[in-house]
């Protein structure tokens, strides 16, 4: 009986189970988010990207199932997932509006649906390179939707995108 005991106590140090509260769960990992949040390179907005690991925490905690592996992990695994998903949407946001500063009035305006201003950068490539780079930069497809779309190999749409690109920064 003495060794069971024992068992526990490991499994409940080592993040094998998940802590008996949310309260425990939140001291017990919140170093862990914020060591996620340094390895991510996140520096700016440390508050709401801390309290967007928390909120990450909290379905972990609300969603772990005992028989998928141990807590620490899918804790891990999930807040990373949330914060690099916040990441992706503000890099997104970031992209897409281009802020123009003219005098004191700031315009701000999606530059995105502008086809003809980003296919006059793509002089010096072939029509088909032309097509790839449309697809994967203006429409953000992904390159087996393209290798589909162009009926062609994915390996052969990768060569053609890397080689495009290579003469685009060689021509500039």
């Amino acid at each position: 009986m003495k060794r069971s005991e024992e068992q526990v106590d490991y499994q409940v140090i080592s993040g094998k189970l998940k802590p008996s509260t949310f309260e425990e769960c939140l001291n017990q990992y919140s170093r862990m988010i914020k060591a996620t949040m340094k390895k991510l390179h996140i520096y700016k907005n440390f508050d709401e990207y801390y309290q967007i690991g928390q909120i990450a925490l909290w379905r972990a905690y609300q969603q772990y199932q005992t028989e998928k592996g141990s807590f620490s992990s899918y804790a891990f695994i999930t807040v990373r997932g949330y914060l690099l998903n916040e990441l992706s949407k503000a890099i997104k946001y970031d992209e897409q509006i281009v802020a123009s500063d003219h005098g004191e009035d700031l315009i701000y305006f999606d530059e995105s649906f502008s086809l003809v201003n980003f296919t006059s950068l793509l002089d010096g490539i072939s029509p088909l390179q032309k097509q790839i780079l449309i697809k994967r930069f203006y429409y953000n497809h992904e390159f087996p939707q393209i290798a589909k779309s162009l009926n062609m190999k994915e390996s052969s749409v990768r060569s053609s995108y890397r080689y495009a690109l290579k003469r685009l920064r060689n021509s500039k």
